[in-house]
């Protein structure tokens, strides 16, 4: 099994943590290779998951982080991501040839149970699998895909590297960035099912191998009301998804405001999460502390207190419509 991370010095102790769960249920696994795109992580902390992959007997190997800038010959506008996230799409240029299939997996996910089966899994034709996320109609509109599409979430991908190198998929990500101009909504993600969904080489996975926080914060129905997403997902297999999640993904959300590495969390996996992370070399570390903006503290605050119909009548107004028709039109006026 081949699994590939991007992690920065600060992000490391997530990955570390991530790696943890991942080793600690995968232990059916003949073989785990590890990749790391390097981020300028130090030299103590690269050496602190050297150390955890060997007290499991797996490899781990660092990556040279990827100048994405360069490989696209255009300006990336990254908003309040960070541009390390077009890492998973041009893997070909730093991981080694002789890999034809790897998992792509966030810093900010743990892994619950074996993955072996999703190694496993026939790909059928596709170049990539990947859980559903719940966007609605406009996101699909804003990067050129049919309504009915699915529209997946890139935290944890499944790749087929060979296939990529066959049919040039890469160019096809630089092709449509550039004709964006470097300001694609959610970034990667949009690149990829802008790319993938028309050509239809996105399998679709369970939603048990992306349970976003956004998933135990609304629920389907809080989902339904606040986003009005083209679920392919029914309500009983999202319920049955999320109640035992193989993968669950420490997404932001507006209901919560934080995530389980930082003090006074409630995320019903906070505690799994500390688990692992006791095993590495951050477990004495303290949490971090919540410098969340104080507006963005104060709408996690009142989004709490207000009724949810109202909640969720007001973040359906800013996630349906605002939100993709103001990037629209920032998007025209630059052109």
């Amino acid at each position: 099994m081949n699994v590939a991370y991007s992690a920065s010095d600060l992000y490391s102790e997530l990955a570390a943590t991530s790696i943890a769960s991942l080793l600690e249920n995968n232990k059916d696994v003949d073989e785990i290779n590890i990749f790391i795109i390097d981020i300028e992580i130090s030299e103590k902390h690269k050496q602190d998951l050297l150390d955890l992959a060997a007290s499991y007997g797996r490899y781990l190997k660092f990556l040279e982080d990827l100048k994405v800038e360069d490989i696209v010959h255009t300006k990336i506008n990254v908003g309040c991501w960070h541009i390390s996230t077009f890492s998973r799409l041009f893997l070909l240029h730093v991981l080694p040839e002789t890999i034809d299939k790897v998992i792509y997996i966030d810093c900010d996910m743990i892994i619950r149970h074996s993955l072996k089966t999703l190694w496993e899994t026939e790909m059928e034709g596709a170049w990539c699998m990947s859980a559903d996320d719940c966007r609605g109609r406009m996101y699909r509109k804003d990067i050129g895909i049919p309504d009915e599409s699915i529209y997946t979430n890139n935290g944890l991908m499944v790749i087929d590297l060979a296939a990529w190198r066959d049919n040039d998929v890469e160019s096809n990500f630089v092709d449509f960035i550039n004709s964006y101009r470097g300001d694609i909504t959610y970034m990667d993600q949009g690149v990829l099912n802008g790319v993938f969904q028309p050509l239809k080489k996105v399998k679709l996975l369970p939603i048990s191998y992306n349970a976003q926080t956004v998933c135990y914060d609304l629920g389907y129905d809080g989902i339904q009301a606040c986003r009005k997403p083209v679920w392919a997902y029914t309500k009983e297999e999202f319920n049955n998804g999320i109640a035992n999640p193989l993968v669950v993904h420490f997404t932001t959300c507006f209901m919560s405001g934080t995530r389980p590495w930082f003090k006074e969390d409630h995320h019903p996996y906070r505690e799994e999460f500390l688990k692992y992370r006791s095993l590495t070399a951050w477990k004495e570390e303290p949490l971090w502390d919540n410098k969340t903006p104080p507006l963005k503290k104060l709408v996690a605050r009142v989004s709490t207190l207000l009724p949810r119909p109202i909640t969720y009548g007001i973040i359906h107004v800013a996630h349906v419509w605002a939100y993709p028709v103001t990037r629209k039109i920032k998007r025209i006026l630059k052109k």
